[in-house]
Protein backbone atom coordinates (compact mmCIF):
# COMPACT_ATOMS: atom_id res chain seq x y z
CA UNK A 1 0.00 0.00 0.00
CA UNK A 2 1.48 3.23 -1.20
CA UNK A 3 0.28 6.51 -0.60
CA UNK A 4 0.41 9.53 1.51
CA UNK A 5 2.32 8.58 4.64
CA UNK A 6 0.56 8.75 8.09
CA UNK A 7 3.82 11.34 9.42
CA UNK A 8 6.53 13.41 7.93
CA UNK A 9 9.47 13.51 10.66
CA UNK A 10 11.83 16.64 11.20
CA UNK A 11 13.96 14.83 12.32
CA UNK A 12 16.96 13.61 10.29
CA UNK A 13 18.85 10.20 10.21
CA UNK A 14 21.78 11.90 10.64
CA UNK A 15 20.65 13.89 13.70
CA UNK A 16 18.92 10.91 15.22
CA UNK A 17 22.05 9.03 15.19
CA UNK A 18 24.43 11.89 16.53
CA UNK A 19 21.79 11.87 19.54
CA UNK A 20 22.03 8.13 20.23
CA UNK A 21 26.28 8.52 20.11
CA UNK A 22 25.64 11.10 22.43
CA UNK A 23 23.42 9.29 24.77
CA UNK A 24 26.11 6.63 24.82
CA UNK A 25 28.66 8.62 25.25
CA UNK A 26 27.61 9.79 28.54
CA UNK A 27 28.00 8.55 31.77
CA UNK A 28 25.36 6.87 33.60
CA UNK A 29 25.13 9.08 36.79
CA UNK A 30 25.34 12.07 34.74
CA UNK A 31 22.05 13.88 34.95
CA UNK A 32 22.35 15.62 31.97
CA UNK A 33 23.42 15.56 27.98
CA UNK A 34 24.24 18.51 25.77
CA UNK A 35 23.18 17.46 22.72
CA UNK A 36 22.59 19.83 19.53
CA UNK A 37 19.77 22.63 19.87
CA UNK A 38 18.13 21.92 16.37
CA UNK A 39 18.23 18.14 16.87
CA UNK A 40 16.39 18.69 19.76
CA UNK A 41 13.51 20.82 18.53
CA UNK A 42 13.53 18.39 15.81
CA UNK A 43 13.17 15.57 18.27
CA UNK A 44 10.18 17.53 20.33
CA UNK A 45 8.34 18.67 16.95
CA UNK A 46 8.54 14.97 15.81
CA UNK A 47 7.13 13.35 19.13
CA UNK A 48 4.31 16.01 19.19
CA UNK A 49 2.95 15.23 15.71
CA UNK A 50 3.33 11.65 16.47
CA UNK A 51 0.86 12.05 19.12
CA UNK A 52 -1.34 14.23 17.14
CA UNK A 53 -1.72 11.36 14.95
CA UNK A 54 -2.18 8.44 17.25
CA UNK A 55 -4.22 10.60 19.75
CA UNK A 56 -6.98 11.33 16.24
CA UNK A 57 -6.53 7.61 15.87
CA UNK A 58 -7.38 6.95 19.08
CA UNK A 59 -3.97 4.78 19.90
CA UNK A 60 -2.60 6.47 22.58
CA UNK A 61 -2.11 6.80 26.39
CA UNK A 62 0.08 8.91 27.55
CA UNK A 63 1.40 7.95 30.90
CA UNK A 64 0.68 10.35 33.63
CA UNK A 65 3.91 11.37 35.93
CA UNK A 66 4.15 10.02 39.32
CA UNK A 67 3.37 11.60 42.06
Amino acid sequence: MSGRPLLRLYTTLAEFELLHERHDRTRRTSKTVTVDRQALIHILMDHARMLEVLNKAGRVDVMEPDE
